[in-house]
């Protein structure tokens, strides 16, 4: 209970509570959809994300702030926020990164999750619980609000990416941190395998840049499908419907 390693069966467990916990919700607000209540879910969902947010990173921080690690700023902390307003808002922009952000990046806190901590800890419970929040708006999203996304959102999150390691960067550089693992930070212990398995800085930093824009369009390529598929169905404009 006191540690946490990749691809145990408490690996396994944990994930798959988290997906049974997405697919609650998501079925309750299916089941809810086109009623007041569905409203009442879907912001308390938000709020919750956020809440949950605040309370992890103040705790995090009670001591005094952690300038190389304990900043609210890499992708998740991030995505924990706009997982909260894209369902108080709609934002579409707010949306669209959301949607590629969870399932390009912090999807990956799911297979290769970087915690050495167990349930004994709080950070176990701090990183579950946001990961699993964040996934739960992304997919409350999809299935119930039906949000598709398109390539306009894919260059909405790229444009939102680019400002974001535009700034974090220079942060990293700066303390020694490795916010958004495009830093350079002279203690390896913050450097996850699977990122410095990508080479030496700066190259490492240019590659992560490489393989999200990748993910990104790897999981557009589903959505473009089925559009593609829903419009090869509708009749052309000299062709009656079938009755």
């Amino acid at each position: 209970m006191d540690s946490f390693t990749m691809f145990s069966g408490l690996h396994f467990v944990t994930v798959a509570v988290c997906l049974l916990l997405v697919a609650l919700v998501t079925k309750v607000g299916l089941t809810l959809r086109g009623m007041p209540g569905e409203v009442r879910l879907r912001h308390a969902l938000a709020v919750a994300t956020f809440i949950y947010w605040f309370v992890y990173n103040t705790w995090w921080n009670w001591g005094g702030f952690d300038l190389k690690e304990g900043l609210p700023l890499h992708i998740c902390d991030l995505n924990a926020i706009f997982a909260a307003l894209a369902l108080l808002t709609g934002n579409r922009w707010v949306r669209a990164v959301l949607y590629f952000w969870t399932f390009a990046l912090t999807s990956q806190a799911f297979l290769q999750p970087h915690l050495s901590y167990g349930p004994a800890h709080v950070v176990f419970w701090g990183f579950w619980g946001t990961h699993g929040l964040i996934l739960a708006c992304a997919v409350y999203d999809i299935v119930v609000l039906k949000f598709r996304p398109d390539w306009r959102d894919l260059g909405r999150t790229c444009v939102v990416s680019a400002i974001y390691i535009a700034i974090v960067m220079p942060i990293d550089l700066l303390l020694g941190a490795n916010y958004a693992y495009v830093g350079n930070p002279a203690d390896p212990k913050m450097i996850p395998p699977f990122v410095a398995a990508l080479g030496p800085w700066p190259w490492r930093a240019l590659a992560v840049c490489a393989l999200a824009t990748l993910a990104f369009v790897l999981v557009l390529l589903p959505w473009l499908a089925v559009s593609r598929t829903r419009r090869r169905r509708e009749p052309g404009p000299f062709q009656a419907p079938n009755v």
